[in-house]
């Protein structure tokens, strides 16, 4: 019975070494503060240059071109309208990602966290989507106006050099977006680790 005692206690032990050991909650948590900046950095990033593109299409759009047909100034209003719409979402939810608080608990900031989660999406998903289509329509709106001083060939080029680009940069910054988005659902799951 003692060699069979000391097998079961040689086979527990081994089994418990084997075992991983979880992460220290507080490294969980410093790294959810890091994804967290990182979020913060890019939609600081983002702020910054949705807010300079924004004055300087102020300026072309409404300065330098002097548009005088009244489609044309619905196009420049669909332009400006929702480009500051999306400004203003970016920082709103800047805004929304300070006011998480660090001395909530556990179940409460992983809610918090949820629901930032939830708020990102949404700015990335719909509200760009609208803002995107929103802005080609207002776009396409100043082509007659246009077409009254430029031949068709440059009216090409136009065109081409509004798609072309934009596809290009969309593409780049979904990538970004997706990353951000990543991070986020990680921050979501080490919180959610942190309660296990």
């Amino acid at each position: 019975m003692n060699e069979l005692g000391n097998m079961l206690k040689s086979g527990w032990q081994k089994s418990a070494v084997d075992l991983p050991t979880p992460p220290p909650t507080q490294n969980l948590i410093d790294e959810a503060k890091r994804l967290n900046g990182e979020s913060f950095k890019f939609q600081r990033s983002t702020l910054l240059i949705l807010g300079s593109t924004f004055l300087m299409m102020c300026y072309f759009l409404l300065f330098y071109f002097g548009f005088r047909e009244t489609l044309s100034h619905l196009g420049v209003g669909l332009m400006l309208g929702f480009f500051l719409i999306r400004i203003l979402l970016e920082a709103y939810s800047l805004n929304q990602g300070r006011k998480k608080e660090i001395t909530q608990s556990a179940v409460e900031n992983l809610e918090s966290e949820r629901k930032y989660l939830r708020l990102r999406l949404r700015i990335h998903g719909p509200g760009t989507y609208l803002t995107l289509g929103a802005y080609t329509l207002g776009f396409m709106l100043l082509l007659p106006e246009f077409s009254n001083y430029i031949s068709s060939f440059w009216m090409a080029a136009m065109v081409c050099s509004y798609f072309i680009p934009g596809i290009i940069l969309t593409l780049l910054i979904r990538k970004n977006v997706q990353k951000e988005i990543r991070e986020l659902r990680r921050v979501v799951e080490l919180r959610e680790m942190v309660l296990e």
